[in-house]
């Protein structure tokens, strides 16, 4: 009943809600920790992440030296 009437910081420390929360976030951080640390070791997912930073990097210059080339064009058209 005194959860109602007193604000969840002057609860006491083993209330079952207050517990259960705290393994319930103990348990999230675990599983994204094992998450990552499973990724790397999965040898497909590891190149296939790391070949798709290096083609964006590739793409991003590409479009930027294509726009370079294509606003020259476009100013030597025009004059």
């Amino acid at each position: 009943m005194y959860a109602c009437v007193l604000a969840r910081f002057e609860w006491m420390a083993n209330d079952p809600e207050i517990v259960s929360d705290v393994l319930f976030a103990v348990a999230n951080v675990l599983s994204i920790a094992r998450t990552t640390y499973l990724m790397p070791a999965f040898e497909v997912l590891g190149t296939l992440q790391i070949s798709l930073v290096r083609m964006l990097g590739d793409i991003t210059r590409f479009i930027v030296l294509f726009s370079l080339v294509r606003l020259f064009h476009c100013t030597i058209s025009v004059t």
